[in-house]
């Protein structure tokens, strides 16, 4: 008999729940499909219809939790009358809430990417997904509504924050002390500076300046080296073609 697309959502579901118990209690390596397929009530070579390898049943989790971390976002009162540190703080908070009862699970996923990042790359693709889509949300919201500057590498922001979560999530792994308040005070202080960085529209300024030194002190050295071909500067400045856009005319 053929599933319902609700019936077949409650399975990939409780395949899931099952697979970030079995892992937590047994370590990824040592975990296995079937005994993860048995706890969720289903045949062995049922789960394969879902989660062809125990690596994306590992990483679909992490998705899960992105899902439900934009969930709570969406039903938090007037979420979208905060500030955008405050946005920013609140995006931090629900991200550690949500992965709060799977931490020892998140800690196997950390020592499963560090032994295979490329493979993990991939993997994390929805995730990554997920939350930058959230993170592009907020900032355009912010620019909107004039709280902050355009940002001129609004393209790099998603990258910057999945980094900058990461080691969050790092930290937070490895914090034991009281109800992990170093971790809160972290949090805090670090949302603080994201916010100060956006508002100000830092990196443009430091690219800038950056381009500006490079304009008029490094290139300007180059002008006084000429050879047959022209200046070095000239070369330096001239157009590239399109990377693996090779024209054979």
């Amino acid at each position: 008999m053929r599933l319902s697309a609700e019936d077949q959502e409650r399975s990939r579901q409780r395949l899931l729940e099952a697979g970030v118990d079995i892992i937590t209690d047994k370590g990824f390596r040592a975990a296995t499909m079937r005994e993860i397929a048995r706890a969720a009530g289903m045949g062995e070579a049922t789960i394969y219809n879902y989660f062809p390898t125990k690596e994306r049943l590992a990483y679909a989790a992490c998705a899960q939790v992105q899902r439900q971390v934009i969930e709570r976002l969406k039903a938090y009162p007037d979420f979208h009358e905060l500030t955008l540190r405050e946005q920013i703080q609140q995006l931090i908070e629900t991200e550690l809430t949500c992965w709060q009862g799977q931490r020892e699970f998140l800690r196997e996923i950390f020592a499963l990417t560090w032994q295979s990042p490329f493979g993990a790359a991939a993997h994390l693709s929805e995730a990554r997904a997920l939350l930058d889509s959230i993170v592009v949300e907020l900032i355009d919201a912010a620019i909107e509504a004039g709280e902050i500057p355009d940002q001129p590498f609004r393209d790099i922001m998603p990258r910057l924050f999945w980094d900058y979560l990461t080691g969050i999530f790092a930290y937070w792994l490895a914090d034991s002390s009281d109800h992990f308040d170093n971790t809160t005070r972290l949090v805090d202080q670090t949302s603080a500076i994201i916010g100060d960085v956006l508002q100000t529209a830092l990196i443009g300024k430091l690219t800038d300046t950056a381009l500006f030194l490079l304009r008029t002190h490094v290139l300007g050295h180059f002008s006084t080296l000429t050879d047959t071909g022209g200046t070095l500067r000239e070369r330096a400045l001239k157009a590239k073609r399109r990377f693996m856009e090779r024209s054979d005319g």
